[in-house]
Formats: C-alpha cells, sequence, structure tokens
C-alpha cells in the first residue's frame, strides 16, 4: 500500500504546485488528479480474485486495467459526471494523475528489467524499467511525506 499512498500524494504535490501557476487550474481539481492516480491501480482487483475475472461470461485480466488504453476508458467515462465547462479540465486532471502514477511504475524494480506493456493498446512494447525502488518499498512514501508536509505547510499560509 505504500505505493498507492506515493501516488496520491505526488499528485497532491504537483498538482498543488499548479494551482499556484496556472490560473484556471483551482483547488478543486487537486483531488480529481490524485483519483487519477488510483485509476491505474484499478488492477488490484487481482488481489480479490486472482488473475481474472468474469463480467457477464467474459473472462477478462486485472492486468489490462493497468494500460493506458483503459485508463483513456475510466477517464472518459468519469468524466461524464460533470458539467461540460469543467470537463476540459477534469481530463487534464485525472490524465496527469494517470501518467505520473505510469511513470513512478517505470522505475519500480523488475525480476525481468521491463515493465509491463503500459501503452497498450498503442504499442506492445514493454519499456525498461527504472530499477530504483520496489513497489512494497517504504522510503519512497516517507519521502514523499515530507515534501507533501512542506508544501501542505505552504499552502496553508
Amino acid at each position: 500500500m505504500s505505493d498507492l499512498l506515493t501516488h496520491v500524494l505526488s499528485m497532491y504535490v504537483l498538482s498543488t504546485l499548479a494551482v499556484w501557476q496556472i490560473d484556471w487550474f483551482n483547488r478543486r481539481y487537486v483531488g480529481i488528479t490524485m483519483l487519477g492516480a488510483v485509476i491505474p491501480d484499478a488492477a488490484k482487483g487481482l488481489l480479490l480474485t486472482g488473475p481474472e475475472f468474469v463480467v457477464f461470461g467474459i473472462r477478462g485480466s486485472w492486468y489490462a486495467l493497468q494500460t493506458i488504453g483503459s485508463a483513456v476508458a475510466f477517464i472518459f467515462a468519469g468524466v461524464l459526471l460533470f458539467q461540460a465547462d469543467e470537463r476540459p479540465a477534469i481530463v487534464g486532471g485525472l490524465s496527469l494523475g494517470v501518467v505520473t502514477h505510469m511513470f513512478l511504475d517505470l522505475l519500480v524494480i523488475r525480476t525481468d528489467g521491463t515493465a509491463p506493456a503500459y501503452l497498450y493498446p498503442l504499442t506492445w512494447a514493454r519499456l525498461p524499467s527504472g530499477d530504483i525502488y520496489l513497489s512494497s518499498d517504504i522510503w519512497p512514501s516517507l519521502i514523499i511525506i515530507g515534501i507533501t508536509s512542506i508544501i501542505w505547510y505552504v499552502d496553508r499560509r
């Protein structure tokens, strides 16, 4: 779970900095970007059911939810919950969360040295992993908690 915490707090930091610099990006969108950082982790459903699931008799894989294609589907489904004038900012916020999440996941240590095919359906290519940390490591969360605390404190002043 430290991996999920790192993703969410990273988006808090980046979106709060965006609020300070971008006029049209206001504080309401901070939570949206944090939600976007959680979208690729919908694949964690495999912890409950195993690597596959069945819906209406159709078999699917949880791993497919960790791709750009499924993230785009989630974003376009989620954006329909908002008013039309806010949709561009919502799409931007959710997309920023997803892209940041996937970038951080590229840094995870993998046994074969390559990340999953995150870019599907654009390509099946598996990018090299950064091999910087394990997804179960606590130190990335401790670092981002410290940075988040500083940003939160400065933001409240």
